[in-house]
C-alpha cells in the first residue's frame, strides 16, 4: 500500500526522456513505462533492422548498443550491448542508442566493416538473427573492455554467449568475427603438401591482415549526452509510474512512501520484463536505480570485498578479475569467475545487477550459491530513521521467493568476509545447465572448507574445521546443507568424508517426480558429483597422494580451445560461366545491414486492427462458455471473431481437412485456436486475449505419450507395411537375434522469425492479398479461399522470405494465417498477427517424436540376415504431414545396409497435444536413428567396431532397396574410404583408447557413420514447377518462381541458373518475390527438392528466351551483347518473356500399398565426430567433425556448405540438447498436462556459439556429377541433418569407456536426444547407485515420447 504519511520534498522533477538514437536527438513526454525499447525503435522510429524473436532477451535477435558517459570529466564512455526486447524505454534516458541502421546502410553505400564481412563470408543464410549478430561484434569491437588494438580470438568466442542462430551452424559467422582479432597466428594452419582446394579460418583471418590496424569504424557519441546530469525523473504513464531517483536517500523515500507491492524495483529489467510478460504480473510503479551512486561502489578492505547492490554483473566480472587472488581472498574471486562465465548472456550481464539476482531469489541462482558458501552479509537500507541493517545471507532466504526484508528496505551493499584463517581454506563453484552458453543451472554449487593439519607419523593429513556447501535447483530456495555441514565438522578429509557427504546431503535436499523442474536422480547425482570434484580439486592443491593422477582432469575446470573450420571444395567444371561459383547471398548485404523487410517490418497500411488468438487451455474439453466481458472493455477492442464467422468452411488441413479452424465445441489439444481478439493496437489485443474466460467440461481420456495411444489403441489411419523376403522365417534360423526398443523424441524448429501475416482484405472484387511467412504459399491461398468461401483467384499470396523455416512453415503456418484472413473479412479491414515464441512453439507442432522396436537377426560376422521393425509416430491430434513423415522414416530405415529380409510397420499415434508436422529431414532421421541404434547393438554385442559392422552390410551399386529401387551412382563406399584416410580416423580411435586409460571422469569416443536420403516428394504430384522469366528491355531479368526464399539460398542459386541458361551478367538478374499471381499451383519449397525443380523450370524457360535470341545473332550482329542483343529481339519483336514447367520424369514417388517407392536420387554423405565427455556430469565438447558430402556438382559450394554445417548442427542439437517437456500423467507430473513447459529459449535449448566442433572440417565430394537434376547437382538441405547423430554415438562411445570402467559391460539403451542428463545418468556409478537406488545401471530419464 502506499505510504501517504510520508511527505514528498520538493526535488525538481524531470517528466520527459531525453535520448540519442545513430546521433539523432529524440525527445519523448509521453512515454509508457511499460515499453520496451526495441517496441519504440520498431514501432515509433521506424527503425525495422532490431528484431523480435523471442521477447525474454534469450535470442539476441534485438540486440543494439547502448552507450553513455560515465565520467563527465575524464569524458569516459561506456559501450554495452543489450536486449532491446527487455530493456525498458525509460532505462535509456541520457544515452545513446546504436542500432544496425545506425553503423551503416546499403543505400547509402557506407557499410561497416562488421556487417560486409559477415555478408561476404556467407555468415547470414535467413538473416533474421544477423542484425543481433552484426550488433553483439560491434558491441565488442566498440567496448572498452576489448580494445581494437587488443581484441583476441577469445574475446571474439565470448562476444556471442547471448546469440543464436538456427541456420548456420556458427562456424561462419566466428570466421567472419575472427579477421577482427589481432593474434590470428594462434590459429592452425592447413596441411601444406595439400593438393585440394582448401580455406581455412586462419586463411580468411589473413586476407584481411591488411586492413586489421585500420581503426574501427564508431558512431560518434554526441557531444550533448557528454554533459548529461542525470536528474529525478517521473514519468507518468496511462496505467504505470516512472521514477528514477538519483540519490540513495530519494531512493529509500520513494520505497518508503511506496512499500511492498506498491513499487519494483528494477536495475536491468531483465526478470521483471519475464514477469510482467510472461506471468502477467502487474505493477504500478517501477523505480529505476541505476544512477545511485552508493548502490555502484566495489572496494576492497584487509577484511572483505564490497560490491554495491547495482553494480552490473559485466563490471562485476572485470574487478573479480583484477582482484583475483586465491591467497588473499579464498578463492571467492575465482568462484565467482566461474560462474559468471556461463551466467545468463553478455547482453543480460551488462544490464542484470548483483543485487538484482539476490533479491529475486530464484531457488535456481547460480550466484547465491557461491555467496551463501563465502559467508557474504547483506546491508539493508531503510528510510526510517536511516536505519541499517546487516543480514548473512544464509538466513536471506525464507521460502520460494521470498526473502528477509521488510517492505520499504533497500539492498545496498554485499560484504563477503577474506578468510585471514592460518588453515587451509578452499571454495569452488560448480553449474550444470543443458547448455553452456545462457543457461541457468539445473543444480549449482558453492563449495567451501577449512582445513586444519593434522600431526602424523605416515602422512600429512587434514581435518575439516568447517563447511559450506551451499546449493542451487535442489529446493524452493538457495539451500545450505547445515546438518551435513555439523556432522562433517572434526572428520578426516578423506573419500570416506565425502561418501558421508554425499549420502547426507541427499538425505537433507528430498526430491521426487513432483518436483518443479524434474530430473531428481540427476539433480541427485550432481549434487554428489560436485562434492567428489570438490575433494579431487582439494586434494590436488594438497597435493595429497591419495587422489590417482587419473582422476584430477576433474580437479579443474576444463578448458576450451579456439575453434575453428577449414572447408574443402572441387573444382568448377570448365562448361559452367557461373554455376559453380560461390555466388553470395543475393540478399546477404541487405540482411547484414537490417535493410531486408520481413513480414513483422512491413508498414502497416491506415484502418490495420491486430489480432491476438484466443487458445485452448486444457485439452480434451467442451466448450461451455466464452466470457468477453473483461476483453471487450480494453480501450482499442474492435471484435472477437470464431468458428460462428467463418463463411466457407471451418474444416482445414493440408492432405486430410480434420482440423477445425476455430474450435467449435470440443478441443483437441493446449493450444488450439478458439478465436481472435482483434485491437487497434498490438498490445491492446494482447491484453484483451488473455482477459477471455472460457468455461469448460473436461472430457476423458487425454492421451499424450505413444504409449498412451497404443494402451487405448488410439491411431490416425491404418497400419502401414513394406516388405521384403520373408522374415519370420529367416529370423527362426539366424545365428543371432537380438531385439530391442528406442525412442527419439520431437524437436522444435525454432525458426528465429515467428509465424506471422497480414491480410488484406478489398471490398471492391472480394478480393484478399496475403503477406505470409509461408512455406507452401499455394496451398495458404487454396485452404483461405475455401475457408472464406471464394475461388482461389480472389486470394493472392506473397512471400519476399522467411527468418527460417526448416519445414515449421510448410503446413502449420497456414491454419493461423486462415483465422485472421477470416477475421479481416469479418471486419473489412487490414488485420496483421505476429505470433508471440511461447505461443508459436506451443501451437505449430514439431518434429514427431517415434518409438522403434526391432527384432534383428545376423550371423557370427555381423552380417545382417533379416530385420522386423515397427514404428510408432506421435502425431498429435490431426493428420497434417504425418502419414508422409512416417512412410519416409520407413524408407530409410536402411541408412546405407542391405537387409535381405526385412518387415517394416508403421502406426501415427493420435494423442491430444498440437499436430506434429514436417522438420528438416521429414522423418528420415527418425529411421535412420532407428537403423545406427540396431547396428550399435549388434556391434556391443559382438564386440567388434560398429564401423567394421557398416562396411560389411554396406549397400553396392546395383543393389536393390526393401523398397524396390535400385542404386545408381552409388558413392557410400568412396565416401567411407575417402574419409576414413582424410579424418586419420584408426590412429584417432587408438589415441582416444589410451586418452581413455589415463583419464577416469573424462572420456572420449569417435564415430564414423554414412547417411543416404531420398530426394523427391513421395508424393509423386508435387514433383512439378512453374517459373516465368521477363527480360526488360534494359537487359535486365526479372524470375518469378514457386519456391519461397528461407535462408537456404534458393533465389540465390536460381540466379545462377538464369545467368547460366541466359549467358548474361549475373547481376543482371533479379527474383523478387514469390506470388501465387506470377506461378499459380506451387509445390511447397519442401523435401529438399526445390532447387531441382524450380531451376529446371528456370532453365526451360531461359532456354527458350535464349534460342530466340541465338537467331538473331547472324551475319555482322554475330557478336552482340547481351544488351545489344535485347534490344534488336525488342525492336523485331520477338517475345522476351516464357514460361517454363518442369515435372521430375518417371520411376518417382511413394506406392507403399504396392510395396515399393522410388526418388530421384540419393544425397549421399559420410562423417567422423569426436567427442569428450565429463562424465560426472554430462557436459561435452565435440573435440572435431569432418564432413565429406557428396552434392554431385555443386550450383555454388558456399552456399552447400553452409547447408551442410548448419544441418549438422541442427542434428546435433535433435540428438544431444534439444528436448521437448509436455506436461501428462506418468512422466511429468509437475507441469501441466498437455502443456508445453519448453516454450522458449528459456527452457528449450538449441545449441549455441559454444557448441561447435572445436575443428570443423567439410569437403565436398569431387567428380560425381549428377545426371538427374539441375546441372549435374544434387539437393543438399536435409540430408546432411543426420550426420549429427555421430556426435550421439560418439557420446555412447564415451559412456561405455566409463561404464566399462565401473564395472557395467555389454550394450545399454541411450534414448535421444542424449540430454546432459541421459549422458550422466547412463554413467553409472556409485554416485547415481545413491541417486537412484538399484536400478541405476539401466536408468532411463523421463521424456515426452
Amino acid at each position: 500500500m502506499v505510504n501517504e504519511a510520508v511527505q514528498q520534498s520538493a526535488t525538481p522533477t524531470i517528466d520527459y526522456l531525453l535520448f540519442y538514437v545513430n546521433g539523432n536527438r529524440v525527445i519523448e513526454h509521453h512515454a509508457e513505462p511499460d515499453w520496451t525499447l526495441l517496441w519504440y525503435l520498431r514501432n515509433k522510429l521506424d527503425l525495422t533492422g532490431s528484431k523480435l524473436g523471442c521477447g525474454e532477451g534469450g535470442c539476441g535477435a534485438c540486440t543494439v548498443l547502448v552507450s553513455r558517459c560515465v565520467d563527465r570529466d575524464s569524458g569516459a564512455l561506456e559501450h554495452r550491448t543489450v536486449n532491446s526486447c527487455l530493456a525498458p524505454l525509460c532505462s535509456v534516458d541520457g544515452c545513446h542508442v546504436v542500432t544496425i541502421e545506425g553503423i551503416g546502410s546499403v543505400a547509402k553505400s557506407n557499410m561497416h566493416p562488421a556487417q560486409s564481412r559477415i555478408a561476404e563470408m556467407y555468415a547470414s543464410q535467413c538473416g533474421f538473427c544477423t542484425p543481433g549478430i552484426v550488433m553483439s561484434l560491434y558491441g565488442t569491437l566498440t567496448s572498452s573492455d576489448h580494445p581494437h588494438t587488443s581484441l583476441t580470438i577469445q574475446d571474439i568466442e565470448d562476444a556471442f554467449d547471448g546469440n543464436l542462430c538456427r541456420c548456420t551452424g556458427y562456424r561462419p559467422i566466428l570466421d567472419a568475427a575472427k579477421t577482427f582479432a589481432k593474434d590470428i597466428n594462434t590459429l592452425p594452419c592447413k596441411d601444406s603438401s595439400a593438393s585440394k582446394s582448401i580455406s581455412t579460418t586462419l586463411d580468411k583471418c589473413l586476407s584481411f591482415a591488411e586492413e586489421s590496424n585500420k581503426e574501427i569504424t564508431k558512431v560518434e557519441f554526441p557531444q550533448e549526452l557528454r554533459e548529461y546530469i542525470p536528474e529525478f525523473t517521473h514519468i507518468k504513464g496511462s496505467t504505470i509510474e516512472w521514477y528514477r531517483p538519483v540519490t540513495l536517500h530519494e531512493l529509500l523515500r520513494l520505497r518508503s512512501t511506496y512499500p511492498g507491492g506498491a513499487s519494483k524495483l528494477v536495475y536491468g529489467n531483465t526478470e521483471v520484463q519475464i514477469e510482467t510478460k510472461f506471468k502477467h504480473l502487474k505493477y504500478p510503479r517501477f523505480i529505476c536505480v541505476t544512477n545511485i551512486e552508493e548502490l555502484q561502489q566495489m572496494k576492497r578492505t584487509p577484511t572483505s570485498l564490497i560490491f554495491g547492490a547495482g553494480v552490473t554483473l559485466t563490471r562485476l566480472q572485470a574487478k573479480l578479475a583484477q582482484w583475483n587472488d586465491p591467497k588473499v581472498d579464498g578463492g571467492v574471486c575465482q568462484a565467482l569467475i566461474d560462474q559468471l562465465k556461463y551466467f545468463a548472456s553478455t547482453q543480460i550481464r551488462n544490464v542484470a545487477s548483483l543485487g538484482g539476482n539476490i533479491v529475486n531469489a530464484s531457488p535456481i541462482s547460480d550466484v547465491n550459491p557461491v555467496l551463501q558458501a563465502a559467508g557474504a552479509v547483506l546491508e539493508l537500507h531503510r528510510a526510517e530513521a536511516n536505519s541499517v541493517r546487516h543480514i548473512p545471507i544464509t538466513d536471506f532466504f525464507l521460502a520460494y521467493r521470498r526473502v528477509a526484508m521488510i517492505d520499504d528496505e533497500i539492498l545496498v551493499n554485499i560484504h563477503i568476509p577474506l578468510q585471514l584463517s592460518t588453515n587451509k581454506t578452499f571454495l569452488r563453484s560448480y553449474k550444470q545447465a543443458r547448455r553452456r552458453d545462457d543457461d541457468i543451472g539445473i543444480v549449482s554449487a558453492g563449495l567451501h572448507v577449512e582445513l586444519e593439519p593434522v600431526e602424523s607419523t605416515d602422512k600429512q593429513q587434514w581435518r575439516i574445521v568447517y563447511t559450506r556447501f551451499s546449493f542451487g535447483g535442489m529446493g524452493p530456495t538457495t539451500i545450505l546443507i547445515k546438518k551435513t555441514q555439523k556432522e562433517l565438522v572434526g572428520q578426516p578429509w578423506t573419500r570416506a568424508a565425502i561418501k558421508k557427504a554425499c549420502e547426507l546431503a541427499l538425505e537433507e535436499m528430498p526430491l521426487n517426480e513432483l518436483t518443479p523442474g524434474g530430473q531428481p536422480e540427476y539433480r541427485r547425482a550432481l549434487v554428489q558429483s560436485f562434492l567428489y570434484k570438490f575433494y579431487i580439486y582439494v586434494c590436488s592443491e594438497l597435493q595429497q597422494s591419495s587422489v590417482d593422477p587419473k582422476e584430477l582432469s576433474v580437479a579443474h575446470k576444463y578448458h576450451r580451445a579456439i575453434s575453428h573450420g577449414q572447408q574443402t571444395i572441387p573444382e568448377r567444371p570448365a562448361s559452367h560461366e557461373i554455376i559453380g561459383t560461390s555466388l553470395p547471398l543475393r540478399s546477404g548485404y541487405l540482411q547484414t545491414t537490417g535493410e531486408a523487410k520481413y513480414i513483422d517490418d512491413m508498414p502497416s497500411l491506415p484502418n490495420t486492427v491486430y489480432g491476438a488468438f484466443v487458445l485452448a487451455t486444457q485439452p480434451n474439453a467442451r466448450i461451455k462458455n466464452i466470457d468477453l466481458g473483461a476483453a471487450s472493455k480494453v480501450p482499442g477492442f474492435v471484435s472477437f471473431v470464431n468458428h460462428d464467422d467463418v463463411q466457407g468452411s471451418n474444416m482445414t488441413g493440408d492432405v486430410v481437412h480434420d482440423e477445425e479452424v476455430f474450435v467449435s465445441s470440443v478441443t483437441p489439444c493446449v493450444g488450439a485456436v478458439i478465436g481472435i481478439v482483434l485491437c487497434e493496437t498490438e498490445r491492446a489485443a494482447h491484453a484483451a486475449a488473455h482477459l477471455v474466460q472460457i468455461e469448460y467440461e473436461l472430457l476423458t481420456p487425454t492421451l499424450f505419450t505413444i504409449d498412451d495411444a497404443i494402451e487405448h489403441n488410439s491411431y490416425l489411419g491404418d497400419e502401414k507395411c513394406l516388405w521384403q523376403g520373408d522374415v519370420e522365417q529367416t529370423l527362426s534360423e539366424a545365428e543371432h537375434t537380438l531385439e530391442g526398443t528406442v525412442l527419439i523424441g520431437g524437436q522444435e524448429h525454432f525458426y528465429l522469425e515467428t509465424n506471422c501475416c497480414m491480410v488484406i482484405p478489398s471490398n471492391d472484387d472480394q478480393e484478399l492479398t496475403i503477406y505470409s511467412s509461408t512455406q507452401n504459399p499455394s496451398k495458404l491461398q487454396e485452404l483461405t479461399a475455401l475457408a472464406v468461401g471464394c475461388a482461389s483467384n480472389h486470394v493472392t499470396c506473397h512471400v519476399k522470405r522467411m527468418g527460417g523455416a526448416f519445414g515449421g512453415k510448410e503446413s502449420r503456418s497456414i491454419a493461423p494465417c486462415i483465422s485472421v484472413a477470416i477475421a479481416a473479412m469479418k471486419v473489412g479491414r487490414p488485420v496483421r498477427m505476429n505470433i508471440e515464441r511461447d505461443v508459436d512453439m506451443s501451437i505449430t507442432g514439431q518434429r514427431h517424436p517415434f518409438k522403434i522396436q526391432y527384432k534383428v537377426g545376423f550371423t557370427n560376422e555381423g552380417q545382417f540376415t533379416a530385420l522386423d521393425v515397427r514404428l510408432w509416430s506421435n502425431a498429435g491430434y490431426s493428420f497434417d504431414l504425418s502419414m508422409a513423415v512416417l512412410e519416409r522414416a520407413m524408407l530409410h530405415i536402411d541408412n546405407t545396409y542391405r537387409f535381405p529380409n526385412v518387415r517394416v510397420r508403421g502406426r501415427l499415434c493420435k494423442t491430444h497435444l498440437p499436430s506434429n508436422t514436417a522438420f528438416r529431414g521429414f522423418g528420415g532421421p527418425q529411421g535412420l536413428f532407428g537403423c545406427e541404434t540396431i547396428v550399435d547393438h549388434i556391434a556391443t554385442y559382438l564386440k567388434l567396431d560398429p564401423v567394421a559392422i557398416r562396411r560389411l552390410n554396406m549397400y553396392k551399386e546395383g543393389d536393390i532397396t526393401h523398397f524396390g529401387q535400385p542404386l545408381e551412382r552409388w558413392h557410400i563406399p568412396r565416401l567411407m574410404d575417402e574419409l576414413t584416410k582424410s579424418s586419420d580416423y584408426v590412429q584417432r580411435q587408438k589415441s582416444i583408447e589410451d586418452f581413455n586409460k589415463l583419464h577416469t571422469y573424462r572420456k572420449r569416443g569417435i564415430c564414423m557413420m554414412p547417411t543416404k536420403f531420398g530426394i523427391a516428394f513421395t508424393a509423386k504430384f508435387l514433383n512439378q514447377a512453374g517459373a516465368l522469366v521477363l527480360v526488360y528491355k534494359d537487359s535486365s531479368v526479372l524470375i518469378s518462381h514457386g519456391g519461397t526464399e528461407m535462408g537456404q539460398g534458393l533465389h540465390t542459386k536460381m540466379v545462377s541458373v538464369a545467368a547460366e541458361a541466359l549467358r548474361c551478367n549475373v547481376n543482371l538478374v533479379r527474383i523478387s518475390e514469390t506470388s501465387t499471381d506470377k506461378v499459380a499451383n506451387t509445390s511447397p519449397t519442401a523435401a529438399s527438392a526445390s532447387s531441382d525443380l524450380n531451376g529446371m523450370a528456370i532453365r526451360i524457360a531461359c532456354e527458350q528466351i535464349r534460342e530466340r535470341l541465338d537467331k538473331l545473332l547472324v551475319g555482322d550482329d554475330a557478336h552482340l551483347s547481351w544488351k545489344d542483343l535485347v534490344k534488336k529481339a525488342y525492336f523485331l519483336r520477338i517475345d522476351l518473356s516464357a514460361h517454363g514447367f518442369y515435372a521430375t520424369p518417371e520411376p518417382l514417388g511413394g506406392d507403399l500399398a504396392n510395396n515399393r517407392a522410388h526418388f530421384n536420387y540419393f544425397t549421399q554423405g559420410a562423417a567422423v565426430s569426436e567427442v569428450e565427455l565429463d562424465t560426472l556430469t554430462g557436459d561435452w565438447h565435440i573435440l572435431r567433425t569432418d564432413i565429406l558430402m557428396d552434392v554431385g556438382t555443386s550450383l555454388n559450394p558456399q552456399i552447400d556448405i553452409g547447408q551442410v554445417e548448419g544441418a549438422f548442427v541442427q542434428g546435433v542439437g535433435l540428438f544431444t540438447m534439444e528436448e521437448l517437456i509436455w506436461g501428462d500423467h506418468k512422466q511429468y507430473k509437475w507441469t501441466k498436462p498437455g502443456a508445453l513447459f519448453t516454450r522458449g529459449p528459456g527452457t528449450y535449448k538449441i545449441p549455441s556459439f559454444n557448441d561447435v566442433p572445436i575443428d570443423m572440417r567439410v569437403e565436398l565430394l569431387s567428380d560425381a556429377p549428377n545426371p538427374r537434376a539441375i546441372y549435374s547437382s544434387k539437393a543438399v538441405g536435409e540430408p546432411p541433418l543426420f550426420l549429427g547423430a555421430s556426435a550421439f554415438f560418439a557420446l555412447k562411445n564415451a559412456c561405455m569407456a566409463y561404464r566399462e570402467q565401473q564395472g557395467h559391460s555389454g550394450y545399454f539403451l541411450l534414448n535421444s536426444p542424449a540430454t546432459v542428463e541421459r549422458l550422466r545418468m547412463a554413467c553409472a556409478d556409485e554416485f547415481t547407485e545413491r541417486a537412484c537406488m538399484n536400478e541405476h545401471g539401466a536408468f532411463q530419464a523421463r521424456g515426452s515420447f
